[in-house]
């Protein structure tokens, strides 16, 4: 199958052009009407008056051919024209409800985010991805509707792009992607989508592929923290330790939920939620400790999933941790199981 993009902008100027084709022809035409139909014989005589006669009626053939010539030219241009004037329309329609789908995708992310964290997960970041998605489903119809095609081509090329396909781990995370942990995956797709227009949100292809995920060194995510929804990794920085926090920490949530699915995401976000009214509990018994602290310790570090990356990664206890509510040591048996870890080391 193959698709054939047209930029309205450029119809239009070829149409313009060949107007001026046109016109050209008409002048041209004009003055070779009396030389070509309105020749004089060279002599009186029999023979010149024939042959001036016969290439009389060669220059009528042209004139006449000429002249169909001009009614075809006239309305190809026209055509031309309209042509342009309804992709212009079909982009202008196109453009909105595209604009339209990004806002709406960016309000909900934001209402989401501002019920549990208390600020929009896009920040000020709002108005630069309205821009960039104008700069690629266009403001006016200039060519929008093609770039709108070559990014959507790029970005599906870029989803395969991580899997090695050369490895037996590539194949399974293929197949989890898109099977068991499609939930997930579907949510990185709109994490991608909105780091794409997001300034310096900075993909990183080289360790996109090491790690077998998408990689963003910048982009939208919790302040201070690497976030990781299927199989993108967003704000993972530039820091020292940063390709081992992707590859032995992110890396780890990126397989929980290739393997577990929709019980690691629905399980992941039920003791987040949990853990925010335990912390808010402990703290309204013992307010001198910080809220957020105590809040964030119960809901994120002491997570079973958290405290399987953290432990694979080496970094158990996690040092901004509130030792308050932080695991007891009666739970390493079961929490801190060696086996959890090691689960996941074949596939890093």
């Amino acid at each position: 199958m193959s698709l054939l993009v047209a930029a309205p902008e450029l119809l239009t100027s070829a149409a313009a052009d060949l107007a001026g084709i046109e016109a050209a022809l008409h002048s041209a035409q004009r003055a070779a009407a009396g030389p070509t139909t309105g020749l004089m014989a060279a002599a009186a005589d029999e023979v010149s008056a024939a042959a001036a006669a016969f290439f009389a009626e060669y220059g009528q053939q042209y004139q006449a051919l000429s002249a169909q010539a001009s009614v075809f030219h006239e309305r190809f241009v026209q055509a031309l024209a309209a042509g342009a004037g309804s992709y212009l329309a079909a982009e202008e329609a196109g453009s909105a409800v595209l604009r339209q789908m990004l806002d709406g995708f960016r309000s909900g992310l934001n209402a989401r985010s501002e019920a549990l964290l208390g600020r929009p997960l896009i920040n000020t970041a709002g108005a630069a991805i309205q821009g960039g998605a104008e700069a690629v489903v266009g403001t006016g119809g200039t060519g929008g509707i093609g770039e709108a095609i070559n990014y959507v081509s790029q970005f599906l090329r870029r989803q395969l792009s991580i899997y090695d396909f050369r490895d037996w781990r590539g194949w399974l995370a293929f197949v989890l992607d898109y099977t068991w942990g499609a939930p997930g995956t579907l949510m990185g797709y709109g994490l991608q989508i909105v780091n794409d227009f997001t300034p310096n949100s900075n993909y990183d292809p080289v360790l996109s592929q090491l790690a077998g995920a998408h990689v963003y060194r910048g982009g939208i995510g919790i302040p201070g923290f690497a976030t990781t929804l299927g199989n993108v990794t967003t704000s993972l920085g530039y820091s020292p330790g940063a390709e081992n926090l992707m590859i032995n920490h992110e890396g780890v949530h990126v397989w929980q939920n290739r393997l577990f699915g929709p019980f690691f995401s629905s399980s992941y976000a039920g003791w987040m939620s949990g853990g925010f009214f335990v912390g808010t509990g402990y703290w309204l018994l013992h307010p001198e400790h910080n809220w957020y602290s105590l809040v964030e310790t119960a809901s994120y570090y002491n997570n079973p999933w958290e405290v399987m990356a953290y432990t694979l990664q080496g970094n158990w206890p996690p040092s901004n941790a509130n030792p308050a509510l932080l695991w007891p040591s009666s739970a390493d048996p079961v929490i801190f199981w060696p086996g959890w870890a090691k689960l996941f080391e074949p596939f890093l």
